[in-house]
């Protein structure tokens, strides 16, 4: 079993400890309750997000009128598939795309798709896998390697024959991978016969706008999905997935089998916020915060002022867990 730098031992299918307060996702859940009930109390104009995750559901009165599941794909999917193509660095004579109510979703239909139970699946950034990406592929039954660099990457493949490897470009840690570490996993890779998945979550924006990298498709790989609540889009919190087309076809059936589709009706809300973004709100942000939002707030010294505060009080109730369970979770 792994552990923290701290000797605990991870939980199930995550890469950190749960401690004592948040067991479970149960608690995780009873977390956000208690959160709801303060921004009811304090009015939801007086809060500010700034997580840099952007869950708004970016719709015009006129798109309401037609949000069905049968109108509003008809009027939207041509321009969402090349938008998201665009966004993702596909071309339409190679590849297709899918919708997913949540970047888990598509990781979750990838796998259930492209794995058997009792084959390998290889894990690699520069330090540790999102949890979706260990649980799904415990669901589709696979034995799951996580590696962290190159070099680990490089000891397990050369040992294991793997039918799927998971490469996230921008690790949960923020951590990216150099690019030329990225094209050395995706040829080695695909040498072993495994297709290659990018888990490019912020990736996806961060890797071209702040550090020049090519975009997703473009490192060569065999599909690619990114969520569209991070990083310089706007919400909403959904899945976008595109890679070569046969692939795609399958994963989007599975999808839609298991219910982890998006919601047709919503498609127009993908196509607005693909349509409004700019690498410029990517290049010049905190924590890619919403440059909008910092100004709402006060601009940059107030958030980095409020964060020093928030990090001084957290730090004293780190002294009286009794304290910090009531805070938590009320």
């Amino acid at each position: 079993m792994t552990v923290d730098c701290f000797g605990n031992q991870h939980a199930p299918n995550l890469s950190y400890a749960r401690g004592k307060i948040l067991t479970s996702t149960e608690d995780d859940f009873r977390k956000l309750q208690l959160a709801w009930s303060l921004i009811r109390k304090k009015g939801a104009g007086n809060v500010f997000v700034l997580t840099g995750l952007d869950h708004k559901m970016p719709l015009a009165a006129d798109d309401l009128e037609f949000a069905d599941d049968e109108i509003g794909p008809a009027l939207s999917f041509d321009r969402l598939k090349a938008l998201t193509l665009d966004h993702l660095g596909g071309t339409p004579d190679k590849h297709d795309i899918a919708v997913f109510n949540r970047l888990t979703g598509a990781t979750m239909a990838t796998h259930l798709t492209l794995v058997n139970p009792g084959e390998v699946v290889i894990g690699v950034s520069e330090t540790h896998s999102h949890p979706s990406v260990l649980r799904a592929a415990a669901q589709a039954g696979a034995r799951f390697i996580d590696t962290a660099g190159l070099a680990a990457f490089r000891d397990v493949i050369a040992v294991e024959k793997p039918t799927l490897v998971v490469l996230t470009r921008l690790a949960v840690t923020y951590d990216l991978m150099p690019l030329d570490a990225i094209r050395t996993v995706v040829r080695m890779a695909q040498d072993k016969g495994a297709l290659v998945y990018v888990d490019d979550a912020g990736g996806a924006r961060v890797g071209p706008a702040a550090f020049e990298q090519p975009k997703t498709l473009e490192l060569g790989v065999d599909i690619g999905a990114t969520g569209l609540d991070k990083y310089g889009t706007q919400g909403p919190r959904f899945g976008l997935l595109a890679g070569r087309t046969d692939l795609v076809a399958r994963i989007r059936a599975k999808g839609f089998e298991f219910g982890m589709e998006a919601r047709q009706a919503l498609y127009p809300a993908v196509v607005r916020t693909l349509e409004s973004y700019s690498p410029a709100r990517v290049e010049a942000l905190i924590k890619f915060v919403p440059p909008e939002t910092l100004d709402r707030f006060g601009g940059a010294k107030k958030y980095a002022d409020a964060v020093n505060a928030a990090l001084t009080k957290v730090g004293k109730l780190l002294r009286d867990p009794d304290e910090m369970r009531r805070v938590l979770l009320g």
